[in-house]
């Protein structure tokens, strides 16, 4: 029971700070925008819509943090019912191979989302890989045999991964926001 408490514990801490870091960085955001244009002629207004345009360049106008979440739910759709409706229409029997290649899918289309949500804003690597992965976060706290069978290996690699396609993700827009004259 012990253990238990100190995994809800932690999950609460967790998920705390998440919604902390995701408030702050809507308050950046606000502050970003009501930033007033300087009045120095049509250089610097092209240069402001630039920045704007590059800035509301995400997936339907949703913030980094909504993406990741959507990220999240597709992968977890991938992993849940498309892998179940497969194994029902072509009757694979329950095997360790169909699952891990699964969770391979699942990992991938994580990873994936992670790039591209990074890449198109940078400052949200601090969290997108986290939201994304919160599945099996929570499920490496509250189920019990997480770590005893070969499930962790596959999920924690899934975390490296994601990590490491936020970095990649981040540096490649990093690199397009800078202005191409300088």
């Amino acid at each position: 029971m012990e253990t238990k408490t100190g995994a809800i514990a932690l999950l609460a801490v967790v998920l705390i700070s998440l919604i902390a870091a995701i408030l702050l960085s809507i308050k950046s955001d606000r502050r970003r925008t009501s930033i007033s244009m300087s009045a120095e002629g049509d250089m610097n207004n092209s240069i402001n819509q630039k920045e704007q345009q590059a800035k509301n360049a995400n997936l339907w106008g949703l913030p980094s943090w909504g993406l990741a979440l959507m990220t999240m739910f597709t992968a977890f759709f991938v992993l849940m019912v498309v892998g179940d409706i497969l194994a029902a229409i072509f009757k694979i029997p329950d095997s360790d191979g169909f699952a891990l290649t699964l969770y391979i899918l699942y990992n991938l289309v994580i990873a994936g989302g992670c790039f591209y949500i990074c890449r198109l804003n940078p400052k949200s690597i601090w969290y997108v890989p986290v939201l994304c992965n919160i599945i099996g976060i929570v499920s490496s706290i509250a189920e019990p045999t997480f770590w005893s069978g070969s499930l962790w290996i596959v999920i924690c690699s899934g975390w490296a991964l994601s990590i490491i396609a936020s970095i990649t993700g981040t540096l490649i827009g990093k690199r397009k926001a800078i202005p191409e004259d300088q």
